[in-house]
């Protein structure tokens, strides 16, 4: 039996966080897998990071540019899972 993946986009919205050196632009973008809806993070188009509804990261790119990995921490981060849990 062969088991097909699907995904379906839900939305993308930009979300602005200032940081220390001003002000970066970086895209939510929702995506339903059947059985997880998550949220992928990406700045200028490079993927950073997916969190699940809760907040939990489920999967980051630690090949990412060492000013992306500034929003890895819990900062940053707590203002995506603000975002995510106030649309959901």
């Amino acid at each position: 039996m062969k088991v097909k993946a699907h995904m379906e986009n839900l939305k993308t919205e930009p979300i602005k966080i200032r940081t220390d050196e001003g002000t970066e632009e970086y895209l939510l973008m929702e995506k339903d897998h059947g059985d997880l809806v998550v949220y992928d993070i990406y700045r200028k188009d490079h993927y950073l990071l997916t969190l699940a509804m809760d907040g939990s990261i489920l999967f980051m790119n630690f090949e990412a540019d060492e000013k992306d990995k500034k929003i890895f921490k819990l900062s940053q981060l707590n203002r995506f899972i603000e975002k995510i849990q106030s649309s959901s």
